[in-house]
């Protein structure tokens, strides 16, 4: 197993912790109440589409997976970025793009939503793959990263 595919494969294992760490809470973190005073269980909580795709992912439907995880990268999830960026660098599942692969895992090494799940998974990836760019790659990547922040100031 590659670098790539081990970051991925981390990723995807947190993402899946922090996913189940409020059931893993409410059925552990402390004494139940009594049956008679158990409220009825509420409703499921809809899927996430990024839980959604994760699952597909694991699940070895990449492809599908993909569909989603590239809105969702360019809707801002950082984590969809270091995902797709990998695949896009791998050109496994997705046609290969190195600078669009590479212009994700720059916007997900800015992440500040997910704390230490994203931003260092990612700024250790670019340390990877950088060098391994050609210059036209690099100038291609940061272009598209200039026109992504463009689009996300003008919401």
């Amino acid at each position: 197993m590659n670098h790539l595919q081990m970051g991925r494969v981390a990723l995807l294992f947190a993402v899946t912790l922090l996913a189940a760490a409020p059931a893993a809470q409410a059925q552990f973190g402390g004494p139940a109440p009594p049956a008679a005073a158990a409220p009825a269980a509420p409703a499921a909580a809809p899927a996430r589409p990024f839980d959604v795709a994760s699952q597909l992912y694991e699940q070895g439907k990449q492809a599908e997976a993909l569909v989603t995880l590239r809105q969702l990268a360019e809707a801002g999830d950082a984590r969809a970025q270091y995902l797709v960026g990998l695949d896009l660098l791998e050109g496994k599942y997705i046609a290969r793009d190195n600078a669009q692969g590479f212009a994700y895992l720059l916007l997900a090494a800015e992440d500040t939503v997910w704390g230490d799940l994203v931003a260092p998974r990612a700024r250790e990836a670019r340390a990877v793959v950088e060098p391994q760019l050609s210059g036209a790659e690099l100038i291609r990547a940061d272009a598209l990263v200039g026109e992504y922040k463009a689009r996300l100031a003008q919401k």
